[in-house]
C-alpha cells in the first residue's frame, strides 16, 4: 500500500507539470500531497504500537517527502505549487534549498506575502551567516520599575554594539521567559558561562517576542541563575536582523565582532563550538 500510494502521488506530481492550467496544476500537487499524507497518518496509526517500526517508517517517509515537494517545486516554479512546497518543507530544507526555489521564482511571485518573509528572513541569514561582521541595533533595555504607587517601567536605550565585539568571545542567546525550550537549554548556557568567564568569555541573552510584563522576565532570569547580561523589551528587532524563526537560537561572536557560529544546541552543541575557539 504504502509503495502504490507514493507512485500515484509522485505520478500526480508530474501530471501537474504538463501543459496544465496553474490552478490545475495546484489542484493535482494537493491531491499528490493529500494522497502521501493520508499514508503517513494510516502508517503510523497502525505502528502506533511498535515504536521502531514507526521511527523507521517515520525516517523514510521524511526523506520521500522532502524529495516529492522538492521535485514539485521544480516543475512549478511560476505558480503557487512552489509557494505551498516552501510552506510545508518550513524547518525540513535548510537555506540553500530554500534559496534555490525561490531564486527561480518570476518577479511577481516574490510579492507573494508568504515567499516575501521567507525571503526576508533568508536574506537576513545570509548577511549575519558565520563568516559575517554582526550587524548592530538599538533596544529600549528596561532594567527596572520606579517606586511611584503604579511603577512605570526604567527604560534606557543600548545597543548590541555595547556588548560584542569588544575583545571578548560571547555567546549570544535569544530567548523568551514562556519559551520551554529556551528555559531548558539555559543550565547548559551557565554551564558553559561559569567554566569559561574568566577566560574572555561573556554569555547576553536577548529577551525577544515578550508576552508579558518584563518583570516576568527578572523573575524568570532570578530563577533560572541567568548572572549574565540579560537584555529585555528586544521586541523582533534583532530576530528580523538575524533572521530567526525560532528559539532557543543560540550565537557566537568572536573578539572582533566577526560570527563564528549560529543554530548550535543542547549541552554537547555549545561546549563543541566555545571549545574551537577557546582553549
Amino acid at each position: 500500500m504504502k509503495t502504490r500510494m507514493f507512485l500515484f502521488a509522485i505520478a500526480a506530481a508530474v501530471v501537474a507539470a504538463c501543459g496544465q492550467t496553474p490552478e490545475e496544476k495546484v489542484k493535482a500537487y494537493e491531491e499528490a500531497h493529500e494522497a502521501m499524507m493520508n499514508e503517513y497518518t494510516q502508517m503510523m496509526d497502525s505502528l502506533s504500537t511498535d515504536q521502531a517500526k514507526a521511527e523507521e517508517f517515520y525516517n523514510d517517509f521524511v526523506e520521500r517527502y522532502i524529495e516529492f515537494n522538492l521535485n514539485a517545486a521544480k516543475k512549478n516554479t511560476d505558480n503557487d505549487v512552489a509557494v505551498q512546497v516552501l510552506m510545508n518543507l518550513r524547518g525540513l530544507i535548510d537555506d540553500e534549498q530554500v534559496d534555490q526555489i525561490i531564486s527561480k521564482m518570476p518577479e511577481a511571485m516574490l510579492e507573494n506575502e508568504k515567499v516575501a518573509y521567507l525571503k526576508k528572513g533568508l536574506d537576513a541569514r545570509k548577511a549575519t551567516a558565520e563568516g559575517m561582521k554582526f550587524t548592530d541595533f538599538t533596544v529600549e533595555h528596561v532594567y527596572g520599575y520606579d517606586r511611584s504607587v503604579d511603577p512605570q517601567p526604567l527604560k534606557q536605550e543600548v545597543k548590541f554594539s555595547d556588548y560584542v565585539g569588544n575583545g571578548k568571545y560571547v555567546l549570544v542567546d535569544f530567548w523568551s521567559p514562556w519559551c520551554g525550550p529556551c528555559r531548558r537549554e539555559m543550565p547548559n548556557v551557565k554551564a558553559i558561562y561559569n567554566e569559561y568567564k574568566d577566560k574572555g568569555f561573556d554569555v547576553i541573552s536577548l529577551t525577544v517576542w515578550e508576552r508579558q510584563p518584563q518583570s516576568h522576565t527578572f523573575e524568570t532570569a532570578a530563577k533560572l541563575e541567568m548572572d549574565w547580561t540579560v537584555l529585555t523589551n528586544c521586541g523582533s528587532v534583532p530576530t528580523d536582523i538575524y533572521g530567526v524563526e525560532g528559539i532557543p537560537h543560540l550565537m557566537l561572536i568572536g573578539p572582533d565582532g566577526t560570527i563564528l557560529k549560529r543554530g548550535f544546541h543542547g549541552a554537547e552543541g555549545i561546549r563543541a563550538a566555545v571549545e574551537e575557539y577557546i582553549k
